[in-house]
């Protein structure tokens, strides 16, 4: 990435903001390393389509300005949103060291290398040299909140997004329905009466892990 086009960015971790990264952090970044979770996503093209007709219909508030794409993954957004909507530069961050590769093949096979940055490190840790005009973020998972990234999104928006600034996505809605689980419940409740014996605690804990998953 030429100098003259882009802002240097510049990762910088205290020893103690090192040690915040967990064995369930290095499990999680891990886990978005895999392929085949991003080629999923990128074959879902209501998905990605929906964030296309959001950058296209905000191209007034993009373009010629400075965007951030949190957890950028492949960097489509950061390339959607170049290409798209015109801004004049995107720092895409990606904790996942593959996927940061990946991306910077990507931007570069897409002609895109003066406008998009790709940012190796957590969102929580980089230090840009400026603030944004824009963030975009791909955090919605099962249920909406399972990638559990929204508070990487919060904490960006309050670091880096400039007053009055555009969110995309800016707002979401979880729709719940109550739903009847007849095979579920015989199961659980068999586990009181279990060969004369209650075992009822076990099934209370089947219950409880089951409910926890997606």
């Amino acid at each position: 990435l030429e100098e003259e086009h882009v802002a240097s960015v510049k990762r910088q971790r205290t020893d103690k903001e090192a040690s915040a990264l967990t064995p369930v952090d290095d499990a999680y970044f891990q886990s978005y390393g895999d392929l085949s979770v991003h080629a999923l996503m990128l074959a879902d093209k209501p998905r990605v389509g929906a964030y296309l007709a959001a950058i296209r219909a905000h191209r007034g508030s993009l373009q010629d300005r400075v965007v951030l794409d949190v957890g950028a993954g492949s960097g489509v957004l950061s390339l959607l949103a170049a290409k798209y909507g015109g801004a004049s530069r995107v720092y895409a961050v990606e904790a996942s060291p593959s996927l940061a590769a990946l991306a910077r093949v990507l931007v570069s096979r897409n002609g895109l290398g003066d406008i998009v940055q790709i940012v190796e490190g957590r969102i929580e840790d980089v230090d840009l040299t400026e603030k944004v005009d824009a963030i975009i973020s791909e955090w919605m998972g099962f249920y909406l909140v399972h990638e559990s990234m929204l508070e990487s999104v919060l904490a960006a928006r309050v670091r880096w997004l400039k007053p009055g600034g555009v969110m995309l996505p800016t707002s979401a809605r979880i729709w719940a329905a109550l739903v009847e689980a007849e095979d579920l419940r015989m199961e659980i409740e068999g586990f009181s009466q279990l060969h004369g014996l209650d075992l009822s605690p076990v099934g209370d804990a089947e219950l409880e892990r089951r409910c926890r998953e997606p």
